[in-house]
């Protein structure tokens, strides 16, 4: 953190044992979006414990305000919820639940939140503006995400600018990356279910399979990308769930597809969605088998205001070095509820790489994914910069 304010360096350091152990006690006790009642606890008796008058959004979201002299007020967000999977890891502070765990990092994004309500707290007289915190629940797509709930309950009422971060252990460690405009995919979620007619496996003549059917519309949707969006590219189809069948010698009635479908472009989409479903439709008629297909928005593309990224930018560079400052791999097919956040309001998104040179990470949303409490200095540092940047009084 090469242009960290010294003062601000040790406070950051003298904070990091505490939050670690958050962080950690968090993970251990995991909980699903919207019934993070443990998690939001812990979180309001910290702020309430540094002076925060809490309330409540979205049900199990956190709301809290530092209001400094009069000026511009920004919003930093956090999300909470973990993720319905199991832990491998034979970590100390691993699950107590079977099939929830924090394999995304939540655990650690509401630490460095923490963190950063707690050196405001000892800045309210200095402050030229206001700080808006906002500990999300539900970002995993429950019920269509804690932060639409929190933006239609007004959680971003007043303020100018909204911003957010993540872990990525794809990215080197202490790295930032971000981008102006698409910065993650809107997402959908793709089903199809081939109804055909089964019976025998020994007599397929007198049958209509579904398996065949469902696996030349599974082959078929890679053409959807590679043949029809040329050279720009700009999408992702995955099948990723394929159900048929019970036994070895039953050719099945129906056959069952899932999977997903990443843009991050309305042109793009609209052409995306059409194809598929001329793929999925004309397989169907060429197979002799009946299909049922349905595309369903989730979260929207992330949008990043151009000055908000810019500004991101440029603390980067003067927390973590211009060399360590990147776009790479940017937009990302991933998708995030943090886009109905930067709808409201101007925001941006960016990442805080978490990975090794000398080892591989496993990747979020892996059964031995743990957030890396080494990043929490740069993340805190990052939220601090973007606080003092965009509250300036000469901004």
């Amino acid at each position: 953190m090469p242009a960290i304010d010294p003062a601000l360096r040790r406070e950051i350091d003298e904070l990091v044992p505490e939050l670690v152990a958050i962080r950690h006690d968090l993970h251990q006790h995991p909980e699903l979006g919207f019934e993070e009642h443990r998690t939001s606890g812990v979180v309001r008796a910290f702020l309430e414990r540094h002076g925060y008058a809490p309330r409540s959004s979205a049900g199990t979201g956190v709301i809290a305000d530092v209001q400094g002299a009069s000026g511009r007020r920004i919003a930093l967000r956090a999300d909470m919820d973990c993720l319905p999977m199991p832990e491998r890891t034979p970590l100390p502070y691993r699950s107590v639940y079977e099939g929830r765990a924090h394999k995304c990092g939540h655990d650690g994004h509401t630490a460095v939140l923490l963190g950063v309500a707690a050196l405001l707290a000892r800045r309210r007289a200095q402050l030229p503006g206001a700080v808006r915190l906002l500990f999300q629940p539900a970002e995993e797509g429950v019920d269509g995400g804690g932060a639409r709930r929190m933006v239609a309950e007004g959680a971003l009422a007043g303020c100018d600018e909204v911003y957010g971060l993540h872990n990525w252990p794809g990215y080197p460690f202490g790295h930032v990356h971000v981008k102006p405009g698409a910065m993650m995919a809107q997402t959908h979620w793709l089903g199809i279910t081939v109804h055909g007619k089964g019976g025998h496996g020994s007599q397929p003549q007198v049958c209509r399979d579904p398996i065949v059917a469902a696996s030349q519309i599974v082959v078929a949707l890679q053409s959807v990308v590679a043949r029809g969006l040329g050279y720009d590219g700009g999408a992702v189809v995955s099948v990723c769930r394929f159900s048929a069948g019970t036994t070895d010698n039953v050719l099945p009635d129906h056959a069952e597809l899932e999977g997903t479908i990443r843009t991050f472009a309305p042109a793009v989409t609209e052409r995306v969605l059409a194809r598929v479903s001329e793929v999925v439709h004309g397989i169907a008629a060429a197979m002799g088998v009946r299909v049922e297909l349905a595309l369903e928005p989730g979260y929207p593309v992330v949008d990043n205001d151009a000055g908000c990224a810019e500004a991101v930018r440029r603390v980067a560079i003067a927390t973590v070095g211009e060399d360590c400052v990147s776009d790479d791999g940017l937009p990302m097919a991933g998708g995030e509820d943090f886009a109905y956040m930067a709808q409201a309001v101007p925001g941006a998104f960016f990442f805080v790489g978490t990975g090794a040179a000398d080892r591989e990470v496993p990747g979020c949303h892996h059964p031995d994914f743990d957030f890396d409490d080494r990043v929490i200095p740069t993340a805190l540092a990052m939220f601090m910069g973007v606080i003092a940047d965009r509250l300036a009084p000469s901004r």
